[in-house]
């Protein structure tokens, strides 16, 4: 049922498959999971998580739990992650926002595919206040990730514009400040004149692992949860069913255990006779 569903939807959108199998429903599910239960921390540049180095400079590393998260996702789903991104320059700056994008390149190191974004991105489809809102969410990143390569396309014809322009003012004796400024205008103008070509900007690529697992994301929208058992340690998951409220019996159990404490102190023996007096049938004396 899943694959037919995946190849309804990509016929919809008119996607062809890049990868060289289709990605199973249950991997896919448990990437998703995986991606989305990596450990949020602290960025801030004051944070628990900042150093200062000799030279006064602050680094923010992340803390072992994040590092060995993501040492399992490479070891379990390497295959799944995204093979190409949107260009760097298109990412938000003032951290997470709902504002398309999770996999980024630079345009000096093509090929480098930063995916720190998709964890939060993924908590973000996770907690949507509706069904709708999330499906439109996920859809949004699934196009904005497939106009990846386009998008980078022009972004590396702006780039050589710009180290053209400052190779020539450098020549000219430009100042470092000078030759930054004359460059970043022509990158400008160049980018400026590629996004014209709407054809070019708007042209879809193949739909890789990485975007079946977004559309798989679509897929089970409607079972997405998030457990709400205090301290658990993988909280985002998909459910089973709809009525699944928990991730596991484990996390479910206090709960149904409170449950019964409370039902006691508000019924006590009286509720607990009444109940075994109702469950009992009745017996009849034989003469």
């Amino acid at each position: 049922m899943y694959r037919a569903e995946i190849d309804v939807m990509r016929n919809k959108l008119g996607l062809s498959c890049a990868a060289k199998t289709d990605v199973p429903p249950e991997q896919a599910g448990k990437f998703l999971c995986e991606l989305a239960n990596v450990p949020h921390y602290d960025h801030s540049p004051d944070g628990p998580n900042a150093t200062k180095d000799e030279q006064g400079v602050i680094h923010v590393a992340p803390p072992a739990s994040v590092d060995d998260a993501w040492r399992r996702i490479y070891h379990l789903f390497s295959d799944l992650l995204p093979k190409h991104g949107n260009p760097e320059h298109e990412r938000p700056c003032h951290g997470l926002t709902d504002a398309p994008g999770v996999a980024w390149e630079d345009p000096d190191d093509p090929g480098f595919v930063s995916v720190g974004d998709i964890p939060p991105k993924l908590r973000l489809a996770w907690t949507m206040p509706s069904l709708q809102s999330r499906k439109i969410f996920l859809m949004a990143e699934l196009a904005y990730y497939l106009r990846g390569p386009a998008m980078m396309a022009a972004s590396l014809k702006a780039r050589q514009a710009e180290m053209e322009k400052r190779a020539e003012a450098e020549r000219e004796g430009a100042t470092v400040e000078g030759m930054f400024h004359s460059g970043y205008r022509v990158w400008k103008e160049a980018l400026e004149k590629e996004r014209q070509d709407i054809s070019e900007m708007w042209a879809a690529a193949d739909a890789d692992a990485f975007a079946q697992v977004l559309l798989r994301a679509f897929e089970v929208a409607d079972r997405m949860r998030r457990c709400p058992t205090p301290g658990c340690p993988a909280p985002y998951f998909i459910a089973q069913r709809r009525s699944q409220k928990y991730c596991s019996d484990a996390c479910a159990l206090p709960a149904q255990r409170e449950f019964k404490r409370t039902w006691w102190r508000e019924h006590g023996k009286n509720g607990r006779r009444t109940e075994v007096m109702i469950s009992r049938p009745m017996r009849t004396r034989s003469r």
